[in-house]
């Protein structure tokens, strides 16, 4: 299990925090604070595997926190959550080695990809006491680097529309190859645990680019349900993203 702590002053924003963890079996939410000093009590009783961690507190700032911790020598992986957008406070997160930093708003498919990210380290980090070139590499050099793709001599892999996710995408994907039959939107947000919205961007794109094919399915009430269904042999358009 992945403990987390939440520290967030903000009611509203720390239970969406809270229910987009939620939505990650293996993760378990030991605490939620709102300021730095309960968060620093927080870390006297247990370690957490990974904060989220706001910039704008009562008190101390999250990048105070950052420093302290940085001075203290104590490793914990940590994902800033902020409507801060300032260059100089984006540069010192980084440089103070922040896992990832997420701007407010953001959606659920950007945070996902923040706890992917984290995930590639924990699991890096964890697994043994030594490594070499070859997998280190693989979790510092970032795997949508078109540059790197060239560089090894690979395609460029295709962009996706702004707001989806390559990864949601995947289980999208994981999804529908279950049906054999044409499906509606809610059938497949229901077994991803997508918002309806959510999921028709990525049915719409997929019907965009031919890979499903839609039809309006007429009801006695109400307005007509577009139903999709895979288009026979076209597992070519979406090979590089599974």
């Amino acid at each position: 299990m992945v403990n987390v702590v939440i520290v967030e002053d903000d009611p509203m924003v720390a239970m969406i925090n809270q229910q987009y963890i939620e939505r990650f079996p293996e993760f378990e939410i030991i605490a939620s604070v709102d300021s730095i000093d309960k968060l620093w009590e927080e870390l006297k009783e247990e370690i957490p595997d990974l904060i989220l961690l706001d910039v704008y507190l009562p008190g101390e700032t999250g990048i105070d926190f950052l420093l302290e911790v940085r001075k203290e020598e104590v490793s914990i992986p940590i994902i800033m959550i902020t409507a801060a957008n300032d260059m100089p406070t984006i540069k010192k997160a980084l440089e103070y080695g922040v896992i990832d930093f997420l701007i407010k708003p953001f959606t659920f498919e950007r945070f996902e990809q923040a706890i992917e990210k984290f995930k590639a380290y924990h699991g890096f980090t964890t697994s043994s006491e030594t490594t070499d070139q070859e997998t280190l590499d693989k979790l510092l050099m970032s795997e949508n680097s078109n540059e790197g793709a060239q560089k090894k001599g690979k395609a460029v892999e295709p962009a996706l529309p702004k707001g989806l996710s390559k990864l949601t995408l995947r289980k999208v994907l994981r999804e529908i190859a279950k049906h054999d039959d044409f499906f509606s939107t809610e059938d497949i947000a229901s077994e991803v645990g997508l918002s309806r919205i959510s999921t028709r961007k990525y049915l719409q794109h997929l019907n965009e680019i031919g890979y499903l094919k839609d039809e309006l399915k007429y009801l006695t009430i109400g307005r007509p349900i577009t139903m999709y269904k895979v288009h026979g042999n076209q597992e070519h358009l979406i090979a590089d993203f599974q």
